[in-house]
This record gives structure tokens, C-alpha cells and sequence, in this order.
């Protein structure tokens, strides 16, 4: 595929369907929902009235989360799950399902990377890349899709960052990773969509988070030039996609014209 026909949806965004989701009464599965992107969608979900399944490695911040959640009215279930094996994936699926059933919206937020140059990048890490975000959403995806294939309906939701789209130096394993989020999401969407299923690809310029404590060494080689979103604003940004059903959402919009311009001179 070119990268006109590529990025050509992505510019302009467009839905699928006519019509809007509503959130309020849906049950939502956060992934890396103990802090940062994932914490803030959460309680985003919550105060537009879906039940929300909290799942990162951290029981006690996902506890107090959803004690959070709780205490304003909202519905939240906490289980812990390492989303880098797919044994820990699968036993928290059963336990979603026990639980609370089938969930109607899956947010694929979890992810971790160093921006670093490839030499001082270890095949370790290069392999934890690729199992936080890209294998951490295949598996969790797998583990509810075929109840959701059963149903016809559903919403899968990815998040990435710009890397799935554009490449910079010093961050080689990182732009990997999240090029193989993107690929799988497109490549899922064309499997799905027509059953009932949505697959939305959410893509996140620099949010200020816990993410850069978690990952010395990157914050110095990202771009200054354009602000970063809050949490908060990556969660709206988050459920703007699935209410207005879009395939593709780019937050803040500067990095559309840059994806153009990346399509129309490379």
C-alpha cells in the first residue's frame, strides 16, 4: 500500500458509521489503568456512566483507583495482570469474565519504551517494546474477542504515538513496536468491522505522565516544538474516538499535517 492510500483516512478521520456510541451502561476493560493515560480514561469512562475493569501489575494503585471511581458514584473492578505474559493475560480474562462478562469496550493503553539509539538499546528491551504495547494488545484483544464476534457489537481501542506513523532518530525499537501496534490495528479492523466489531487507533502526541519516570533517558531525546497533552486530554481524546466510531483519532491535530506532509515527500 502507498503512503498516500495510507494516510489519506487518517487526515481525515472519518467514521465509519453515522451514528454516535453511548458509553453510559457499557462495560469497558482499561489496560496500564494504574497511572497516567489509563488511570485518567478510566475515571473518564466512569463519570459517563460505563463499569470500568481496571487491569495493570500495580494492585494498590489500581485499588485506590477504583475506591476513586467508587466513591463518586461510579462501578470499577480491579484485577491485577503483568500484560507482558500471555499466561497473566489469560487468567485475567477468565476472571473479567467470572466477574463481570464480556467487556463492550477494550482500551489497549498499556506500553512502555525507551527513546534510546539503537546501540544503547538492549535486546531485552527491544523484546519488552514489543510485548508492551503490541503483544499486550494482541492478547488481551484475542482473549474477548470471540465473545464479542458472538454479540456483533464492540469497541477495540489502541493507543500509540506518532512513531506509528513517523520516524526519528534515537528511538528505532520504540518506532518498531508502535508501527507493529499500527499494523495490527489496520489489519484487525479489516477482519472485524463488518461483523459488528470497531477498531480504533488512537494516536497521543508527548503526554505529560509517570510514563517518562518509567523510562529514563527518553524525555531527552522527544521534541520540544509542540505542547504536551495532559492525561486528561489524552482520555478525552480517547472517548472521543469511540462516541463519534472514529477508525483513526490524532491528538493535538498538528501532527495530521505532519503525517501529510511525511505521505507527500518521502
Amino acid at each position: 500500500m502507498t503512503a498516500q492510500c495510507d494516510e489519506a483516512p487518517l487526515i481525515s478521520s472519518r467514521s465509519a458509521r453515522s451514528h454516535d456510541m453511548e458509553i453510559a451502561g457499557k462495560l469497558a476493560l482499561v489496560t496500564g489503568a494504574s497511572s497516567g493515560i489509563g488511570a485518567a480514561t478510566a475515571r473518564a469512562l466512569a463519570g459517563k456512566g460505563a463499569r470500568v475493569i481496571l487491569v495493570a501489575r500495580s494492585g494498590d494503585r489500581l485499588a485506590q483507583l477504583a475506591r476513586e471511581i467508587e466513591a463518586a458514584g461510579g462501578s470499577a473492578l480491579a484485577i491485577t495482570c503483568d500484560l507482558s505474559s500471555s499466561d497473566e493475560i489469560s487468567r485475567m480474562g477468565d476472571q473479567v469474565l467470572e466477574k463481570a462478562g464480556a467487556p463492550d469496550i477494550i482500551i489497549n493503553n498499556a506500553g512502555s519504551g525507551r527513546w534510546l539509539p539503537t546501540v544503547e538499546t538492549t535486546p531485552q528491551e527491544a523484546r519488552q517494546m514489543i510485548e508492551l504495547p503490541y503483544l499486550a494488545a494482541f492478547d488481551v484483544t484475542r482473549v474477548f474477542l470471540p465473545r464479542l464476534l458472538v454479540v456483533g457489537n464492540g469497541h477495540i481501542v489502541n493507543v500509540t504515538s506518532p512513531a506509528s506513523y513517523m520516524v526519528w532518530p534515537n528511538a528505532a525499537a520504540y518506532i518498531a513496536a508502535r508501527q507493529a501496534l499500527k499494523g495490527f490495528s489496520d489489519a484487525l479492523r479489516t477482519e472485524v468491522e463488518a461483523k459488528g466489531v470497531f477498531v480504533s487507533l488512537v494516536v497521543l502526541g508527548l503526554v505529560e505522565s509517570s510514563y517518562w519516570e518509567h523510562n529514563p533517558g527518553s524525555r531527552e531525546h522527544a521534541s520540544k516544538a509542540i505542547p504536551p497533552l495532559t492525561t486528561d486530554q489524552a482520555a478525552a481524546a480517547i472517548i472521543k474516538a469511540i462516541e463519534k466510531r472514529k477508525r483513526r483519532l490524532v491528538s493535538p491535530a498538528i501532527f495530521r499535517v505532519l503525517f501529510l506532509l511525511r505521505a507527500l515527500f518521502s
